[in-house]
């Protein structure tokens, strides 16, 4: 008999502290971790009124892996007169009309594109 089951049969204690150990999470250097999210890189294209209200005609993001267009385009909540426009502009998505619905993939260019008015 090894020494280690000798010590557990005289000493139930110390099976008990191996069991409750092992089913405790675990603790430690990478505990406060959080698990890493993939992240894909966007172009972004602003046109019209839109790109004197955000001061650029393009941009680049990063985002969560199985963002939307819609997901971009909250990236942009810090510019409240931009959301005003959100109901009336159309995006696009490797220069094609897209749904805000649409996921993006790594390397994708979205444009959002104002109304547009005239004859």
């Amino acid at each position: 008999m090894t020494d280690a089951l000798q010590a557990a049969q005289l000493n139930p204690q110390i099976t008990a502290r191996r069991t409750s150990l092992a089913a405790t999470p675990l603790r430690g250097y990478n505990s406060s971790m959080s698990v890493a999210v993939k992240t894909i890189r966007v172009q972004v294209l602003f046109f019209g009124r839109l790109k004197e209200i955000v001061g650029r005609a393009n941009d680049s993001l990063n985002l969560a892996e199985g963002s939307s267009i819609e997901d971009l385009f909250a990236q942009y909540a810090g510019y409240p007169e931009l959301a005003r426009y959100r109901t009336s502009m159309v995006a696009s998505c490797n220069q094609e009309f897209a749904a805000w619905s649409t996921l993006l993939r790594a390397g994708d260019e979205v444009a959002f594109l104002p109304p547009v008015s005239g004859g």
